[in-house]
């Protein structure tokens, strides 16, 4: 049995994740949300939106939703979805 290096476990991690990336993806949304309610406990309020997690360099900058989509924080749950 072949032993498989850290180089290609990285390498088969980063093409799943970069495919995702950028595309409205579950993951987008799961890694959105998690920002989301980070900033809310650490800033003790819901965000009005993704730009309140820019100012303040919880995200680089704002992802890009579908053509035709948009993110939206659901501030009830707490959690980002596409509308």
């Amino acid at each position: 049995m072949t032993k498989k290096g850290p180089s290609v476990v990285k390498r088969v991690f980063s093409g799943l994740f970069n495919s995702s990336r950028g595309n409205g993806s579950s993951l987008d949304l799961d890694h959105l949300t998690r920002m989301v309610r980070r900033y809310s406990v650490e800033q003790q309020q819901v965000p009005k939106d993704l730009e309140d997690l820019v100012a303040l360099k919880y995200l680089d900058s704002l992802p890009s939703a579908p053509e035709g989509h948009r993110f939206v924080v659901d501030r009830k749950t707490v959690e980002v979805r596409l509308d």
